[in-house]
This record gives C-alpha cells, structure tokens and sequence, in this order.
C-alpha cells in the first residue's frame, strides 16, 4: 500500500470516528433536554457510561454540548487528564453540578462518574463543582496537576479551590498537604453566584514557580486583584510572606 492510499484509509477512519462521536453527542444532548425525566435521566447515564467506556472522547470537542448545556471539558497539558463538568439546573437558582473525570496509564484508560473530591479522597461527596482549569506542572519527575474547582449554592455564594494529585500506576491520587499544610488552597466562600472569571481567582507563574489563590475579606467578600501566594519547593507549596500580593 502506498503512502497515498495510506493517506486516505487513515483518513477514512478519523472521518467515521468524528461522526460517530457527533452522533453519540447529539442523541444524549437530545434526550438530556428532554421534560421527560426518565428519558432525561437515561440519557445522563447513557453520557456517563460512555465517557467512561470510550477514549476516543478524551479529544473531542462537544461543540453541541458547550454550547447548549454548558458543559465544561478541561484538559491537562499533556492529554492525560480530563474533567468534564456542568450545572444540570441552569434556569433555576438551585446549582446542582455533575462531575466525569477521565485519566490515561500508559495503555490503560480509566474514567469515574462523581464529585471528584469523592474520586480523590475515597469519601462520600454528595456535591459535585464546576472545573474550570487544570494546570500542569513538574515536582522532579512526577507529574502534578492542580484542578480549579468552583460550586454555587443556593444563596449564590461561591466556593472556588485547588486540589492537586498525580497519576500513581493506575489511581489519581492526592497530594496530601501539598499547599503548606493543607489540601488545597482558595476554599473561602465569597459572593459571587459563579461570575467571575476563574483565571482571575488562580493563577500559575511556571517560570517563578508561584501559585497565587484569590483573598476574600472578613465578611467573605472577594478582593479583586489580591492572593495569597505558595512557591513551589522540593516538596510542596509554601505560602509566602506578606500574604497579600497586588495583581
């Protein structure tokens, strides 16, 4: 077989692959929107079981999704981690989030359906966040990947953190006190009702190796363009000092 015939059947493959992943997309986006909450609620595990099944969803985009329910698919720098997330009642004041997590090992490809605070800690979390961001960074040769997590409750207030873990053989595990003592960092409650841009309460300098989380003021009250900053050492995060950091 030539290289151009090589060309072709590769092409042919990706092109059937793309419309059955499209295809997938806009049935289970369908039958989520449907008023019927027994087909609303098949079609949301049939999602979840396929998430969880197939590694070729890892790549691709749910343009439909995105844009029509909101969801949220984050992906680590190097394709190993990804998070998907979205807010199942966005006409009402209730946030309830739901939360499929995605992970490679070498060939192996593994996926979990739940709050990923459940996911890392073995415990029962009963809510779900919105992830907003994974960042990727080197601790001598492991990798290490921070997720930026946010919920709203019913009031509107907003709980925004940091949890960081690493791919160990097959698990994604925690980092047990890897911000200075504690598991993650940000997790002060602040009004917000989930408005404010997620780069603008995390931020990570590779180059500098800080970690900045946002500050909020007695009353809870965020501090715009003010962190708490960690330096990355050896072994963990240490927070530095003076604590409050302009923007």
């Amino acid at each position: 077989m030539n290289k151009t015939l090589i060309f072709f059947a590769i092409l042919a493959v990706t092109l059937v692959s793309c419309s059955k992943l499209e295809s997938n997309e806009k049935k289970y986006l369908e039958g989520m929107q449907s008023q019927e909450y027994e087909k609303a609620s098949q079609a949301f595990n049939e999602f979840c079981h396929w998430l969880e099944q197939d590694r070729e969803t890892m790549t691709y985009d749910f343009h439909n999704m995105r844009e029509q329910m909101g969801l949220k698919a984050v992906t680590s720098t190097d394709g190993r981690l990804r998070c998907y997330s979205w807010n199942t009642t966005p006409n009402d004041s209730l946030h309830i989030y739901a939360d499929v997590t995605q992970w490679t090992a070498g060939e192996n490809f593994i996926a979990f359906t739940g709050p990923i605070d459940k996911l890392l800690t073995n415990k029962d979390y009963p809510v779900a966040h919105m992830v907003d961001s994974i960042y990727s960074l080197k601790l001598g040769n492991i990798d290490i990947y921070l997720i930026a997590q946010s919920y709203v409750n019913k009031l509107g207030h907003r709980r925004a953190y940091v949890t960081a873990c690493t791919i160990s053989d097959i698990r994604l595990s925690p980092m047990p006190y890897f911000f200075d003592g504690i598991d993650n960092a940000g997790n002060e409650e602040f009004n917000d009702n989930g408005t404010y841009p997620i780069d603008k309460l995390f931020k990570w300098d590779e180059k500098t190796g800080i970690f900045s989380a946002y500050m909020t003021d007695g009353n809870y009250n965020l501090i715009p363009g003010k962190f708490v900053q960690y330096k990355l050492g050896n072994e963990r995060f240490t927070r530095l000092t003076p604590a409050t950091a302009s923007e």
